[in-house]
């Protein structure tokens, strides 16, 4: 060996650049053989973000001509996949943020629609020995045989964070054992602390409004994560059904067995019942699915207005249908997966059903004071968001052409309208976020079987009842006014619903619902304020 090699060989920037070489190897190794994988996840999540980040901040260039138009659908694209690539191959908190933002994926651009289409199928599931060792590290070592007469080695179903496994108990009951995967507890810190991070850095190179809803986010997947939570919150919620008599025999929430549940385990009642979109099996067993819709409705509007404890996943595999047991002719509702919920401050519960009052009474000036109190300063706008139909407090919204120098020159100003829009962000309810979340769910559940439930008349009566007015006690004006508002809608949604009929007899044409027209409406509005371009198939198949 050369006099120079020995030199740069004992040279100490070498020594230490070898040995952080051969430790970061190492590390990279076990990582990638360890379940929870920390260390590649992190650095697949913060590469990634931080290399989308730097493609939007230096090829978000809007021009006019068409070949501007393809380079930013282009960008979206790119974008979009590199995203969802993530959140698929880390699995775990990120399926469930990726379904988060899948939810919400009509507002963004046709690229990140597509993608977050896939994502509801990414959950797949762990080997039985993974669960089979978190039940036994919960239960003092107990194997699930030893507490279970039956147990199905085979899940049922997968879910982002746990999966569930039918069981019979030793008394002969049948019941469904949801086991947390076993990962998620190792993973979670990390990955809420990278999407933390990653809200900061987003606020910093876009100058937007983002980290502010981070701590209430992380607060309730925390909570989610939790399965004795879980247990407390499917209580509460059927207690409060309970109370409601128009419900009580409507809508069921599964038996929860404590003495079978831990933070990782939770044990409740087995159910058969069929999804509440699935129309055709529905018929098959002699159930009414409209009748089934208009129950699953007034049941989610009942917790937004009345009791204000409000289910965060109403999503139709969490939503199920049976034949009540005890009265064969009467459909009933049962609700299940109960980790996710909030609860509205009774503040805010009131002041979201005067919302809805005000705005069936046209009571612009009352809408705009609760608006400004929460912090939003654009009244109109968050009526839209809140009805999911176009609003102006006057008339519909007319709707015209826009060209592509305009389409660009909105997506531009999208900044400064979003900022405009939270400008004090300190005062907005965090209720709002998971409000919003469950009421869009419902909306395209409603949609997915042709919209054969008038959901806004609904909601808006469910509000007025939450409001506690005495009967007799509400001014006459105002009542007669808010039930010629609700009969004009009832009036549009049975033309709409009788102008389908006669096109499916006579043309065999494709159904459209009242919320196909709605969200049809909404699409332009968005086109034709903010230049946002929605792809029709997002709610399709």
């Amino acid at each position: 060996m050369s006099l120079l090699s020995k030199k740069l060989l004992s040279s100490r920037p070498l020594k230490y650049g070898l040995g952080t070489g051969l430790i970061a190897t190492s590390l990279y190794n076990y990582d990638s053989r360890s379940e929870a994988q920390l260390i590649s996840r992190n650095a697949r999540t913060f590469y990634n973000g931080v290399a989308l980040a730097i493609d939007y901040k230096l090829n978000f260039k809007p021009g006019y001509s068409p070949e501007d138009t393809l380079h930013i659908e282009q960008l979206h694209e790119r974008v979009a996949n590199r995203i969802f690539d993530v959140f698929e191959k880390n699995g775990g908190l990120y399926i469930k943020m990726g379904q988060v933002i899948g939810t919400q994926s009509a507002v963004l651009p046709i690229a990140y629609q597509i993608r977050a289409r896939k994502l509801f199928d990414a959950a797949p599931a762990v080997s039985f020995e993974s669960v089979e060792r978190v039940f036994m590290e919960d239960f003092n070592g107990k194997h699930p045989s030893e507490i279970f007469a039956e147990f199905d080695m085979t899940p049922i179903a997968s879910a982002s964070i746990a999966q569930v496994h039918k069981a019979r108990l030793r008394n002969g009951d049948i019941v469904a054992v949801k086991i947390q995967k076993p990962a998620i507890k190792k993973q979670m810190n990390w990955d809420l602390r990278a999407f933390r991070i990653l809200l900061q850095v987003y606020e910093k190179v876009f100058d937007l409004p983002l980290s502010w809803s981070s701590d209430y986010i992380e607060e309730h997947m925390r909570m989610e994560a939790d399965f004795e939570n879980e247990a407390r919150n499917a209580k509460k919620a059927w207690k409060h059904l309970q109370e409601e008599k128009s419900l009580k025999d409507r809508v069921y929430v599964p038996k929860v067995y404590d003495e079978y549940t831990s933070k990782r385990v939770l044990v409740c009642e087995w159910v058969e019942g069929i999804q509440l979109t699935d129309v055709d099996a529905l018929d098959r067993v002699g159930i009414d699915y409209k009748v089934a819709m208009k129950t699953a409705i007034e049941a989610f509007a009942s917790q937004i207005f009345r009791s204000g404890f409000v289910h965060g996943d109403p999503h139709p595999g969490n939503v199920l249908v049976r034949k009540h047991p005890h009265k064969k002719k009467q459909v009933e509702v049962v609700l299940i997966d109960h980790g996710l919920y909030i609860q509205e401050s009774e503040k805010f519960r009131l002041e979201y059903c005067k919302l809805w009052e005000a705005l069936f009474m046209l009571d612009i000036p009352k809408m705009t004071e609760i608006c400004e109190e929460w912090g939003i300063h654009d009244a109109t706008m968050f009526a839209s968001i809140t009805l999911q139909r176009p609003f102006s407090g006057k008339k519909a919204v007319h709707i015209s052409d826009i060209d592509v120098k305009d389409m660009y020159e909105l997506q531009s100003q999208m900044k400064e309208r979003i900022k405009h829009f939270l400008r004090d962000q300190a005062l907005f309810p965090r209720e709002l976020i998971f409000i919003s979340r469950n009421m869009n769910i419902v909306r395209a559940n409603n949609k997915a079987v042709g919209s054969p439930v008038n959901r806004i008349n609904i909601m808006a009566r469910w509000a007025v009842l939450g409001l506690n007015v005495k009967k007799g006690t509400w001014l006459s004006w105002r009542s007669i006014l808010f039930e010629c508002t609700l009969l004009f809608m009832s009036i549009s949604f049975w033309i709409v619903r009788f102008r389908d009929a006669s096109n499916r007899l006579l043309f065999g044409s494709k159904a459209r619902g009242l919320e196909d027209i709605l969200d049809e409406r909404m699409k332009e509005q968005m086109y034709k304020k903010f230049g946002i371009k929605i792809d029709p198939s997002v709610f399709e198949g």
